[in-house]
C-alpha cells in the first residue's frame, strides 16, 4: 500500500520550467556603463549613487538588489561617487545615498536617503509608471 502512495505521488509531481530573465546589476558602473544602461538604454534603470564610507549606503545597497532582482524590465547600475565625482556633479548628488531612476535617458524618479524595502518596491513602481 505504501509502494502504490509513492507510486502516485511520484507521478503527480509538477514539473517546472525556468526561463532566464535578461537583468543588469552593475555593482561598480563606469561613465560609459551609465550613458550605455541609463541614457540610452529602454528599460528602467536605477541607479545607486554611493559611497564606501557611508553607513545607510551599505544598508541601502542589498535592499535594493533584492527589489531590482524581483521587478522584471529594471536594471540596477551602483556608481560610487568617490571615483566617478564627474557623474555625481552632473546630477546634482549632494547627499547619500542617492537613487536615480532613468528611462530613455530622462531621469523619472529620485530617491534621497536609506530606506525600507517597502519604500524602495514604491520608488521602482513609481518610476516604472512614470
Amino acid at each position: 500500500m505504501l509502494a502504490a502512495r509513492y507510486s502516485a505521488l511520484r507521478t503527480a509531481r509538477r514539473a517546472f520550467s525556468t526561463t532566464p530573465i535578461a537583468r543588469k546589476h552593475i555593482l561598480n558602473a563606469t561613465p560609459e556603463d551609465f550613458e550605455t544602461h541609463a541614457i540610452k538604454g529602454e528599460r528602467t534603470t536605477v541607479v545607486d549613487f554611493y559611497a564606501d564610507w557611508c553607513g545607510p549606503c551599505r544598508f541601502l545597497g542589498p535592499v535594493l538588489e533584492k527589489v531590482v532582482d524581483e521587478a522584471s524590465g529594471a536594471d540596477l547600475l551602483k556608481v560610487d561617487t568617490d571615483e566617478h565625482i564627474e557623474l555625481a556633479q552632473k546630477y546634482k548628488i549632494t547627499a547619500l545615498p542617492t537613487v536615480l531612476a532613468f528611462r530613455n535617458g530622462q531621469v523619472v524618479g529620485k530617491m534621497v536617503g536609506a530606506t525600507n524595502e517597502a519604500g524602495v518596491k514604491q520608488f521602482l513602481e513609481n518610476a516604472k509608471s512614470a
